[in-house]
């Protein structure tokens, strides 16, 4: 079981011999087109920046399936009608589970209350009319992917009977995502054993965020928590011990 970061929220992983993408932005330095194949992608949100426009790219290489709230599946499909067949989708509303290739994956709900600056920005950058609300994380083996959320008491309540060994949490504190405080807070509530950060680099040159991952790193150290801190460069990998247990810190690896 591995992860790969691969650049402010998007992350590729290696489970039951799938390779899943969520939110796939994929800029430079990474080139998409010398990725793994992807089995499946899911989307967060319709915001410019977690990868939706790239849909029809992403399944023309790969034939891939997409889970997708339900308001951006039905943009998705409108968008792609030419380019991508109405059976690759597949919608997930808050706290609703399905299986794909033999994983369950479950929406969890996220909250993302984007202010009249970050509109104004996602006005100027995005050039989509792609829903950006609702927001779902993401639960599928053990493993919590985000998506854009601040804290609310709502994830923890949802993760409460799902096992989670590492959390992807956005930490940039700025646009309507959490700050490194919410995103340990939230590791904690949850039982997470590691948290990956995201969502703390700018994007296009221009638009910045409050915190990086080092603010958390920091945090971390001064708090004294048992939460295990991966801060990765884009294009690392952060491998998992067998069975998610070990004495020896988890292995990361430069790809």
């Amino acid at each position: 079981m591995t992860l790969t970061y691969l650049g402010h929220s998007a992350v590729k992983f290696e489970v039951a011999g799938l390779n899943i993408y969520v939110d796939p932005y994929l800029q430079d330095p990474i080139d998409w087109q010398k990725l793994p194949k992807g089995d499946l992608v899911l989307f967060s949100h319709g915001h410019f920046d977690h990868g939706a426009a790239m849909a029809a790219k992403l399944f023309n290489a790969w034939g891939c399936q997409f889970v997708a709230p339900k308001a951006l599946t039905n943009w998705l499909m409108r968008k792609f009608a030419k380019a991508i067949p109405l059976d690759a989708f597949t919608s997930l509303n808050h706290l609703e589970s399905t299986s794909i290739k033999g994983l369950k994956i479950t929406a969890i709900p996220a909250h993302h209350p984007i202010n009249r600056l970050g509109k104004t920005i996602l006005t100027l950058f995005s050039r989509s009319s792609a829903p950006g609300k609702p927001v779902n994380g993401y639960y599928f083996d053990g493993y919590y992917h985000a998506g854009d959320t601040i804290y609310t008491a709502g994830i923890p309540e949802a993760l409460k009977s799902l096992p989670v060994h590492t959390a992807c949490l956005p930490i940039g504190g700025k646009y309507a995502v959490a700050t490194p405080a919410e995103a340990l807070r939230l590791a904690h509530e949850i039982g997470a054993k590691r948290l990956v950060p995201l969502h703390w680099q700018p994007l296009l040159g221009q638009v910045h965020f409050r915190y990086q991952s080092s603010d958390i790193v920091r945090l971390a150290k001064t708090k004294g928590t048992s939460v295990q801190i991966c801060a990765l460069a884009i294009g690392e990998v952060l491998e998992l011990a067998p069975h998610y247990i070990s004495s020896v810190p988890d292995l990361i690896r430069q790809k």
